[in-house]
């Protein structure tokens, strides 16, 4: 079974490392090209518009970093909430195993132990039939005690095993019962799930308005327009902020879901 984690792990890990968060984490970067025309451009700028420029790509690249962050915190701590969860699954699945085994077996035992005297009740009634059917009164008078005497017997044997019947019953019932309670509380991670899927739709949809500045910022860099890089700048750089806020998002979901999973995790039926 553990080889059986690990691998589920394993996959789980590459599909974390595949996820839409670490394939959007590639940052901006002038070309060569571009880099050059930027730097003439500075250079030919006011000494004001140089510093903003300055300033404005090295914060550009300061947010493009912390994105990145962002995305090795997020999908560290997904794969970590996958791994666990799936763990906590396989737990739930095995709730009162230990116990419903011991009923199990105890019944089948108590079975086995009582098939002797069935065996000889109706050994012994079938006895007193043949007996009464041959009017046989001597041995009908000696089986008949035997078979009440064996009757009683079986009727107390039956209340063994009706007993151990119900035990059984009940503990699987119980054991349903608190595996459902478990998966319902497992279940509570679902709409912060959705809340993720949204905030990664959002901080996409942003993200492919990021890639069409930057296509604006590399022409009007070529072109040596430092006033529309300014402006550029500034829209790349608040398509950044609203990035890492849904990246900031994200992670605390995942922190939320963590909680849950510790909390059934904490759970008497986990332990």
């Amino acid at each position: 079974m553990r080889i059986v984690f690990k691998m589920m792990a394993a996959l789980l890990l590459l599909f974390a490392l595949l996820s839409p968060a670490s394939a959007s984490a590639a940052p901006f970067e002038f070309t060569p090209t571009a880099k050059a025309a930027f730097d003439k451009m500075t250079a030919a700028a006011s000494k004001a518009t140089a510093a903003k420029l300055t300033s404005q790509y090295a914060e550009l690249q300061r947010a493009q970093k912390l994105s990145i962050e962002w995305d090795a915190k997020i999908d560290q701590l997904h794969y970590r909430n996958e791994e666990e969860a799936l763990a906590a699954r396989q737990r739930i699945r095995e709730v009162d195993a230990a116990k419903l085994q011991r009923l199990q077996d105890e019944l089948a035992q108590t079975k086995k132990k009582y098939e002797p005297l069935f065996a000889l009740y109706d050994s012994l009634r079938q006895q007193l039939s043949l007996a009464k059917s041959m009017k046989d009164k001597w041995l009908a008078g000696v089986l008949s005690p035997q078979v009440d005497t064996a009757k009683a017997a079986v009727q107390l044997a039956k209340l063994d095993i009706r007993s151990k019947e119900a035990a059984l019953k009940k503990a699987k019932a119980d054991a349903a019962k608190t595996m459902k309670k478990l998966r319902d509380m497992l279940a509570g991670a679902d709409p912060l799930k959705i809340k993720i899927k949204a905030a990664k739709s959002a901080a996409g949809n942003v993200k492919k308005q990021f890639q069409t500045e930057a296509s604006i910022l590399n022409r009007v860099v070529r072109k040596g327009d430092s006033t529309a890089s300014l402006s550029s700048f500034a829209r790349m750089l608040g398509y950044m902020k609203q990035i890492n806020g849904e990246r900031q998002k994200i992670y605390g979901y995942e922190q939320q879901i963590a909680g849950i999973i510790a909390k059934v995790n904490s759970q008497p039926g986990m332990k």
